[in-house]
């Protein structure tokens, strides 16, 4: 549970690092310079600095970073985001599938979370009942055991965020409070226990009403903005893949997109009545 996870050693968090800094060290060189010079193909060194792809070898890492002068002290730091990259990540004991294993590390490392929701309830808000009957619903492929650990997944992933309270925004379209998601009494505990998150002071829980007539999402879906101490990524859930976006171009567009769905909602107080309204009629 919580209390036996090192939200230090996030070897997502390592990798993403690690690729981030090699980027900025590449500099004006071409992915074919670097390559050539210390003699591994383009496509290597361009993969190393994708952090949904490899890990270099360590000894191509070494003769990486000896290539561009690294001094001994950052080669130090540098090494050690490689072996934490390295490391186990506490879901993995769960089954999670890699992708979504990156988006755990990223979520768990986040100094800020912006969430947009047009159809569920957000994974960090959903109690327990909530969460079986979505994956009951969703995961026919899925073995029993399997369900149960990506449940434990999300449990662990809610109480490490609640420990850790980073700023959190999340915008969900009035249509995910009206599904009878595990029937109408476990809805209602739902919208309960979302009204009692929507009161901690790190978070703020926004509903965008039917009455608004859509909003600014309606042709890109659900999306999560992940800010982190050196990167802010955007992360978007599909059917066949999860992507992760950080080029500056996708976070300016997500933050347009995230201010304009803040206005399109209402507020704190609002939203509040607006659950606690759908609760009765349930």
């Amino acid at each position: 549970m919580a209390a036996m996870i090192d939200a230090m050693a996030n070897p997502t968090i390592g990798h993403w690092q690690l690729a981030y800094e090699l980027r900025k060290l590449r500099g004006n060189r071409t992915l074919e310079t670097v390559g050539r010079d210390i003699e591994v193909a383009p496509t290597s060194v361009g993969r190393w600095e994708d952090p949904t792809r490899t890990l270099p070898r360590l000894r191509d890492l070494k003769a990486l970073l000896t290539y561009y002068e690294v001094t001994s002290g950052e080669t130090e730091r540098l090494l050690g985001l490689y072996t934490q990259a390295k490391k186990r990540g506490w879901w993995q004991s769960y089954g999670v599938g890699k992708r979504y294993g990156t988006y755990i590390g990223l979520e768990a490392a986040a100094t800020r979370l912006e969430f947009f929701e047009s159809e569920l309830i957000p994974g960090l808000f959903q109690t327990e009942e909530y969460a079986r009957a979505v994956f009951d619903k969703s995961a026919h492929s899925r073995s029993p055991e399997e369900v149960d650990g990506l449940i434990r997944a999300r449990l662990d992933r809610q109480s490490l965020w609640r420990e850790r309270a980073p700023e959190t925004w999340a915008i969900v379209a009035e249509s995910s409070l009206r599904h009878h998601i595990g029937g109408a009494e476990g809805m209602k505990r739902q919208l309960k226990h979302l009204i009692e998150l929507s009161e901690d002071s790190n978070v703020e829980f926004l509903v965008i009403p039917f009455s608004s007539g859509g909003h600014a999402a309606l042709e890109r879906g659900s999306f999560v903005l992940l800010h982190l101490e050196h990167i802010t990524v955007v992360y978007t859930e599909g059917v066949a893949s999860n992507l992760f976006e950080d080029r500056p171009e996708d976070i300016e567009d997500h933050r347009r997109m995230m201010d304009r769905l803040r206005a399109d909602a209402l507020g704190p107080d609002q939203s509040r009545q607006i659950i606690r309204a759908v609760a009765q009629e349930m």
